[in-house]
């Protein structure tokens, strides 16, 4: 049985290249002024379409796919057909929150769904087909200001951290104990290497994945397969 390249190998290459398009792009600018470019001038679909383009015609991306008629939700963002390539993606980024400040993020259930559908896939036999890319901007100070990482039972600005949510984020490192979301900070010297997903409760499977960025990137990745 002859080896093929798998789902991580091929995105790996064309994440790194998205984040030196980005850092040729935005060089020199302030955290504030990339925050403002992350928030106000992308989206998803900016994303997608930079994972997708060197599979150039062969991927097909399903936006709009669930509005068919009879169509169920769609669980992936880009499908290489000839490959029986997957890829869900997520584009981190804030919106406008009640006060007026761009600080308003994605419920975390929507990031949950992703999980456990790899997690789904993986265990169906899809090891090395299918692919969760989460992508955003390094603009902000903590991680947790683009995604709900609190445990949601912690009043106040400073929620304690969810042990079932910062697990898959092995990039992550935690600067106290108890931790506090604003305790969390990247981890560089995990960058570009294959971490396990190591999730709570009694689940063995081979989750993995690859954080890609640097301090001076303007552009973070998160590749999980």
């Amino acid at each position: 049985m002859s080896l093929s390249p798998t789902i991580d190998q091929y995105l790996l290459s064309t994440c790194l290249f998205i984040i030196d398009e980005f850092n040729e792009l935005y060089k020199g600018f302030s955290k504030d002024d990339l925050k403002k470019i992350a928030d106000e001038s992308y989206n998803e679909m900016d994303i997608c379409v930079r994972i997708g383009y060197p599979f150039r015609h062969m991927a097909h991306y399903t936006v709009g796919d669930a509005r068919r008629k009879g169509a169920g939700k769609v669980n992936h963002d880009i499908y290489v057909s000839s490959k029986d390539f997957k890829i869900e993606v997520k584009y981190l980024k804030n919106w406008k929150s009640s006060s007026g400040t761009n600080s308003a993020s994605k419920n975390w259930s929507v990031y949950q769904d992703d999980f456990n559908w790899l997690l789904q896939e993986i265990g169906e036999g899809n090891k090395g087909k299918r692919a969760f890319v989460i992508g955003w901007f390094n603009s902000v100070n903590n991680f947790s200001s683009l995604i709900q990482l609190g445990d949601g039972k912690t009043a106040g600005s400073k929620p304690l951290a969810s042990e079932q949510k910062i697990c898959y984020f092995p990039f992550l490192r935690r600067r106290s104990v108890p931790t506090f979301t604003s305790d969390l900070t990247y981890n560089y010297n995990s960058a570009y290497k294959v971490l396990p997903v190591s999730l709570i409760g009694e689940i063995d499977i081979d989750y993995n994945c690859i954080f890609l960025g640097n301090e001076k990137d303007v552009f973070h990745f998160a590749i999980y397969f």
